[in-house]
């Protein structure tokens, strides 16, 4: 049986997968943005152990890391946690004086992967946006886009698979699915891509014997857009990323 850390589990992709595996024996720690979500998910999977951070907040994203180093080690980590798609968010700064599409989307996986202790396999959840995506990194702090957001998170799995040889890190995009996020019009239910995402993080099947920085969907492996591997523009990120956040790659 597998420990599993889901960041942004409350709702959506992120609850039906922790539920999926629940039954199936394993694990889950879950995260919530807040109390009030903490408590209507519990409702939901009374026997979830809940952790809470907004990751709206370097400082609360950090503190997210050190407590969920207390449940662990785990054995895979999911970085599904996001926000921007349509709303009102895009446009939001936070305390920190940054995006909160970057502070959610980009940074907090970025923190939590350097802080917690490394998992065998890691996950880094994308989405078809990032094909136009912006990989130039202007004004990343500030006005970065959804679908740049998206991008970034495939740079940073392709750039910690470089790095972490006994790690298996993807990314991952869902498909447009009924969501919160996705809205009531999207095309697709929750059951592929919570299979997918589920069959992934234990190891089992097809997609649980993808390789290291592939990006793939529900369907199996995708090709994705160029700019994603560019390696001189992956270290930039993550030179930025470990300025804003005061947090250094570790080795």
């Amino acid at each position: 049986m597998s420990r599993i850390f889901i960041t942004g589990s409350t709702d959506g992709i992120g609850l039906s997968t922790a539920k999926h595996l629940t039954t199936q024996g394993h694990t889950v720690i879950l995260h919530a943005r807040n109390s009030l979500r903490a408590q209507e998910t519990q409702k939901a999977l009374p026997s979830a152990q809940i952790l809470i951070a907004d990751l709206r907040s370097i400082t609360e994203t950090k503190n997210l890391a050190a407590e969920a180093n207390k449940h662990g080690p785990f054995d895979t980590i999911i970085h599904n946690a996001g926000i921007g798609f349509g709303t009102t968010s895009s446009k939001e700064i936070t305390a920190d004086g940054i995006s909160a599409v970057f502070a959610v989307n980009t940074l907090a996986p970025y923190i939590l992967t350097c802080l917690m202790d490394r998992p065998g396999r890691l996950l880094f959840m994308s989405s078809d946006s990032h094909y136009g995506g912006d990989n130039s990194l202007r004004g990343i702090r500030t006005s970065a886009s959804y679908g740049d957001s998206k991008l970034h998170d495939m740079m940073l799995a392709n750039a910690f698979a470089r790095r972490w040889g006994g790690v298996n890190v993807v990314s991952m995009h869902p498909g447009w699915v009924r969501t919160k996020m996705g809205g009531s019009m999207a095309p697709g239910g929750l059951g592929e891509p919570t299979v997918a995402l589920a069959e992934w993080a234990v190891g089992v099947g097809e997609l649980g014997r993808l390789r290291s920085g592939c990006f793939f969907s529900p369907g199996g492996e995708e090709r994705p857009d160029e700019a994603a591997g560019d390696l001189g523009k992956q270290e930039e990120l993550l030179e930025i990323c470990g300025e804003v956040s005061g947090v250094e790659v570790p080795v």
